[in-house]
Formats: C-alpha cells, structure tokens, sequence
C-alpha cells in the first residue's frame, strides 16, 4: 500500500456529515460548533498527524526534545495551511518499553516549546509503553471564521510560495517554524483563493491543491526559490539543485493562489520569509507543466517524500 492509496479510500469511505463542513481531504478538517451566544458561527478545525522514530526522525542522531518539538509543529503547520488559530494540542505517545523519565520529560519539553511559541495549550492525551520505537500522535484543534482550503484557486491566479525549498534533510526538517503568524497575516490582507503547507514536496503537493481546484498549472523553475541546501545537496549527488527544491519534501512552507495583481503586493510583504510567486493556475484540469530554463515546456516530475512502510522514501 502506499499513501496516497491510503488516503483516497479513507476519502472515498467516509460518510458526510451536516456539522462537518469541512470533512477528509483538506489539511484540517472543520466541524462546526453550536453558538452558545445564538449568534454567529463558530468553526472547530481538527487535524490528527503521526511522527515515528526512523521515519520521521531518528533518535540514534536527535534528541526526544528534537523529536517532540517536530512532532508538534508538523501539526501545526497544517493550522497555517488554512490560516487558522490554534486553540490545544493533544498528545499521545507509544514509548519504547526502553524509555525512562528522564527521555519523557525532554520528550514534553519539546512539545511544549513548540506549542508555547502559538500560545496553544496542551490540553491532554495519551501514553503507552510498547516494544517498538516511539510513536508520538498529536492532534491540534484550531479556531477560525473562514478557514482558507485547497479548493479555491482559479485560472489565471498567481501561484506563490514562502520560503525556500529543498534539501530539508540537512537539518531544517527537525527545526522550523510554522507559519501561522504569517499565513494569518495574508489571509487578513489579501483574498487566497487556495492555500496548503508544502510538507511532502512541491512536486506531489501542488498536484493536490490542483485537483482539490479542479485547476491546473503552470510553473517557471527558474522563479522556484531554491534552498542553499538544496544547492548543496545537488553538488553532492548531481541530481539538479531544481529538482531538490521541487522533489526533497518537509519544507514546511505554504504554497497558495491568489489574483496576479495581489501578488505582486507581496515582494516586500514580509523582510524574514521571502514570498515568491512561481506560476500560474490555470484552466487544464489536472494538467501540470513545468518551464525549464530554455522556456521549454517539460512533463511535471514525479517525487516526494512518501513513506514506503519499509525504509523507502
């Protein structure tokens, strides 16, 4: 089995429900509360993400702080996606039957700091001690009036991304920050139409936003913001620096849609993370192009990061 599989049947499985506005197939899903004013409405965003020892990190070379403070911000990360506030965090963990206090408290202490930087409380969870590595599962619970989801991009939008990519593996995968405060910003300054965090690869999530749009795009590699890691992960290996940037996954950056003429706002919008825009949206639905540098039109490429189930990526 592999991911995508996984997902498409779980998708395809579950039933709609009238509270649920916002059900599988987005980054969170958005139940909507009762108002207890007998005014408004109020939106639940859930989302639920795994993080597994020798997969997602490695505790032979990172620490259990490391190990938690990932663990949490890849959930959070997903509340950036769709420009929401986090409201708590729940954690359960499977612990090695090899663990002592002394991993668990640094464990927590990583969860917290990461958690703590949102001023989002955890709220409770679960432990369990087990005969495998350590399995760390967070749920985030986020708040918002009108969350941005992946459904939205039209043609002719402007495709942006935050950041730059590739070459995550170096380091940058354990420790960055997700762009809440940011994506919250943008959503309250500009319309997007489509929004996403970049955590698999460009190369297999812009393909989800477009066919959540029922869009397609075209995308200029020579305006994709490359990584300094990427650029020396490409001297290393002499796979191209491009194709690290589109390919390595765990950037933790948004990808989203917006109207040109906002886009062109953002040059400056924020001086600590770049914004770049690096294509268009456009009619093909499902059709995906890549520019190279001749302006020649190439095939979208196939990679990402995707977990085989047997140590394969």
């Amino acid at each position: 089995m592999e991911e995508n599989e996984i997902l498409a049947w779980i998708a395809q499985s579950v039933k709609a429900c009238p509270s649920v506005p916002i059900g599988v197939g987005d980054d969170m899903a958005a139940v909507r509360l009762e108002p207890r004013t007998g005014t408004g409405t109020n939106l639940a965003l859930l989302k639920m993400d795994q993080a597994l020892d020798q997969v997602h990190f490695d505790l032979r070379q990172h620490t259990p702080c490391a190990a938690g403070r990932k663990a949490v911000n890849r959930c959070l990360s997903d509340c950036a996606a769709m420009a929401c506030i986090p409201a708590a965090i729940l954690i359960a963990v499977a612990l090695p039957r090899t663990a002592d206090m002394t991993m668990m408290r640094e464990l927590f202490k990583g969860c917290q700091a990461a958690a703590a930087a949102f001023n989002c409380p955890i709220v409770g969870g679960d432990t369990a001690i087990w005969d495998q590595r350590l399995a760390i599962t967070v749920a985030a619970m986020g708040l918002s009036d009108q969350p941005v989801r992946r459904s939205g991009a039209r043609a002719g939008d402007a495709l942006c991304v935050t950041g730059k990519l590739g070459g995550s593996i170096l380091g940058r995968h354990m420790d960055f920050t997700p762009r809440i405060n940011l994506a919250h910003r943008l959503a309250g300054a500009l319309n997007i139409h489509a929004m996403m965090d970049i955590s698999d690869g460009l190369a297999m999530d812009l393909p989800r936003l477009m066919a959540a749009s029922k869009t397609g795009a075209s995308i200029d590699g020579s305006w994709v913001p490359i990584h300094e890691d990427a650029q020396l992960l490409a001297r290393r290996d002499h796979q191209s620096a491009l194709y690290h940037a589109l390919c390595d996954g765990e950037d933790y950056e948004l990808l989203f849609a917006v109207d040109f003429d906002d886009a062109r706002q953002l040059v400056l919008f924020d001086r600590d993370v770049p914004i770049s825009i690096i294509g268009r949206v456009t009619a093909a639905h499902d059709e995906l192009v890549l520019v190279d540098d001749h302006g020649q039109i190439q095939s979208w490429p196939k990679g990402g990061w995707e977990y085989k189930g047997d140590g394969r990526q």
